[in-house]
């Protein structure tokens, strides 16, 4: 990386003195960082940067990722920092970037993938080279590139990210901890002073109760068939459409209507019945 991409690196993501967190050297995290600004809200690209710190700040501190550590697998600290500042980006306004009928998660994956993907191949285009490693190409492979992927797409289902690989299980320690914050366990693995020095450089800018509430209530009333499954169901049955309760009761309605439970156990007693009516046919 050049001094110039170092420059950039360090005023886009700048130190924290508190916790001694210095971001990767990258100019395709800096690059990443832009089209996330350019295409989401303040209070979304901001938890997307905080959650990138939170996730470097765990990887000093929390016993399952502490990089001093040699006990502890080594961590790509540069596949985790792409994956945070990406992991929302199903939250987008822009209507290019998301669908009506698809997870915001995997919304958000299929654009980090595509990115990666055109950066690769527009830097490779112009004959870059990295200083003293390998090229974009060999060191951003299909199984690096899908690591982005599985850890956006697995962020807010902790039961199954927790347990992956260990990029994956940070990125989801991080952007959970951007709701924890100081409470964030064990205990002290994110002080006060920690978190307030993060949220000066990115302010919460109304990602709040109310905000967060409107964002996931949105996908309940704007794409609900992919929230039946999966925690923005809860938002819907209790904050309605709006956020304020407007339609909680026709999204309760419709989120019964869905359950795999019933879609379950009718394919279920399908099957048993044809197989009971074909054993009669036989007899």
């Amino acid at each position: 990386m050049s001094a110039q991409e170092e420059l950039e690196t360090s005023v886009v993501f700048p130190p924290m003195p508190t916790s001694g967190v210095v971001f990767p050297r990258s100019d395709i995290a800096v690059a990443a960082f832009a089209y996330s600004k350019k295409h989401t809200s303040a209070a979304v690209y901001n938890h997307a940067v905080r959650s990138a710190y939170w996730a470097l700040i765990l990887a000093k501190k929390h016993p399952s990722y502490n990089q001093d550590d040699p006990s502890v697998p080594r961590i790509n600290l540069e596949t985790v920092v792409l994956s945070c500042i990406f992991h929302d980006m199903g939250w987008s306004e822009n209507p290019e970037l998301v669908t009506k009928d698809i997870r915001f998660e995997v919304d958000g994956a299929n654009v980090a993938k595509k990115f990666v993907q055109e950066y690769i191949s527009s830097k490779n285009g112009a004959g870059f080279s990295c200083a003293g490693s390998e090229d974009l190409e060999k060191q951003w492979d299909a199984r690096r590139i899908d690591a982005v992927w599985y850890a956006i797409a697995l962020h807010t289902t902790a039961s199954i990210g927790a347990h992956a690989s260990p990029e994956i299980a940070l990125v989801n320690a991080g952007i959970y901890a951007d709701f924890q914050g100081p409470r964030m366990a064990p205990a002290g693995v994110i002080s006060e002073a920690e978190y307030l020095e993060v949220v000066r450089a990115f302010p919460l800018a109304g990602f709040g109760q109310e905000g967060v509430k409107e964002i996931i209530c949105g996908l309940c009333r704007d794409k609900p068939s992919t929230t039946y499954d999966n925690f923005t169901a809860g938002f819907g049955m209790r904050y309605g459409y709006d956020g304020r309760g407007g339609g909680k009761e026709e999204y309760t309605r419709l989120w019964e209507q869905n359950q795999p439970l019933d879609m379950l156990l009718r394919g279920l007693s399908y099957l048993e019945n044809l197989v009971i009516n074909q054993a009669s046919k036989s007899d």
